[in-house]
């Protein structure tokens, strides 16, 4: 068995799709793209402030972080 990834541009190009393989006799799922995550522009400063504190260097261990993490809970 083999498998095929069609990228349609329209429901039109779907359905015609659909159809052929109906015809051909020729089994196939229709599995629809995960949606794209919009993010928010203060979502994307944040992101991109953490993306800078990695270049710079400025970070901190798992360890030294879950350590920090225990103290703000005493």
């Amino acid at each position: 068995m083999s498998t095929i990834t069609l990228h349609n541009e329209s429901e039109n190009q779907l359905k015609l799709i659909e159809t052929l393989l109906k015809e051909l006799n020729i089994k196939f799922e229709v599995s629809k793209k995960e949606k794209i995550l919009k993010l928010t522009d203060l979502e994307k400063t944040l992101i991109q402030e953490g993306l800078d504190d990695v270049k710079s260097g400025n970070v901190i261990s798992s360890e030294e972080a879950l350590k920090r993490a225990k103290e703000c809970f005493k």
